[in-house]
Parts: structure tokens; C-alpha cells; sequence
């Protein structure tokens, strides 16, 4: 009945969501790093590489999608659903009482705040290629709609709050649960030859 007591998780994530994993912190972590620069003259050289980061990053997210909807993923990214209301409500009360979610890959709090973050990358990136047109690569002239273009940039700074948010919080919970346990850090580290159980 207590399950949440001895918490079975599978953190056997496979090597392409690894994989995929390191190439958005690379990518993410740069652009968010980037963005705190570039409004400074004599930074201005960063925007064309943010731009080019940017249009990689949106790849990568892409791929992300297409990836957990093939391997069954979403609905643990995306439980909404009574069951996942249900478990996420169970991890948020837990956690009141001082008892961290379970991580790994379940249904739970941990992988819906994952779920949310890969949306807000989603928009990040959906707004970041509208202003790449608006404003091409190279571009030293203003835009042909400056309103569009500060209405979408802001928009695209509401995204990147979010994604700073959900990064800080994803790395001091995981190291809450690295402290811990001891081994929540090598679910995404290791990269074994087997495939994950339960997999195809």
C-alpha cells in the first residue's frame, strides 16, 4: 500500500534519450548563458551564434518529441490523465511532509515538471525560429515589424524564465536525490549496452 516507502523506479533510460539529454543541457545551457550577454554592444557578436545554437537546440527538441512518442514516453512526460493527477498529487503531498518524489521513469511529479520543462523548450524554440525570420542571420537592419518583433521577443524571454526556472529546480532536486540515494545522477550518466527493460 505504501509504495511510495520503497519507490521502484526505472532509471534505465536508453541510450538515445541520453544522448538526446546532453545535447539539449549543451545547447540550452549555452543560449541561456548567451542571452544574458548579448544586449551589450560589445557583445553583439553572440546573436548570429545564439541564432545558429538556437536553430540546433530547436532540433534537438524535435527529435526529443518524435523520440519519446516512439518509445511510449508521453504519457509518462504528459499524464493528464486522473491516474497521473493521481500520482502527481500523491509526490506533491509526500513532498510536503519532507519526502522527496521518486524519480526515474514513472509516472510521478518528477517526470510531469520534466514534461513541463520539454514544453517550455518548445515554446523557447517555437518563438526563437518566428524571430530568427523576422530577423535573419546577419541581419544589421531593424525588422520589417518592429512590433511583432518585441511582442514575440518577449514572449520568447517568458519562455527562457520558464526554462531557467525548471533548470535550476531539475539539478537541485537531482542532486537532493543523488545525497540521498547515491545513484539517481548514473540513470542519465551511464550508458550501457543493453537496452532499458521492457523496451524493444
Amino acid at each position: 500500500m505504501e509504495q511510495s516507502a520503497q519507490p521502484q523506479e526505472d532509471d534505465g533510460w536508453d541510450t538515445n534519450t541520453r544522448i538526446l539529454h546532453w545535447l539539449l543541457v549543451g545547447t540550452v545551457t549555452f543560449q541561456l548563458l548567451s542571452s544574458l550577454f548579448m544586449a551589450d554592444v560589445p557583445t553583439q557578436f553572440l546573436f548570429p551564434i545564439h541564432e545558429l545554437i538556437g536553430l540546433a537546440t530547436g532540433a534537438c527538441v524535435v527529435v526529443f518529441w518524435i523520440h519519446v512518442s516512439r518509445n511510449g514516453d508521453l504519457r509518462i512526460l504528459l499524464p493528464w490523465n486522473q491516474a497521473g493527477a493521481a500520482a502527481i498529487g500523491r509526490d506533491l503531498f509526500g513532498l510536503l511532509r519532507g519526502r522527496l518524489p521518486p524519480a526515474g521513469r514513472r509516472v510521478g511529479l518528477s517526470s510531469f515538471v520534466h514534461g513541463l520543462g520539454l514544453l517550455a523548450l518548445t515554446g523557447s524554440g517555437f518563438t526563437g525560429l518566428i524571430l530568427f525570420f523576422l530577423a535573419p542571420l546577419g541581419s544589421h537592419a531593424g525588422p520589417s515589424d518592429a512590433v511583432d518583433f518585441t511582442n514575440m521577443s518577449l514572449d520568447h524571454k517568458f519562455f527562457g524564465e520558464l526554462i531557467w526556472a525548471y533548470l535550476i529546480g531539475h539539478v537541485l532536486f537531482a542532486l537532493l536525490h543523488q545525497f540521498r540515494s547515491g545513484h539517481v545522477l548514473g540513470g542519465i550518466f551511464r550508458f550501457p549496452s543493453e537496452k532499458r527493460p521492457g523496451a524493444d
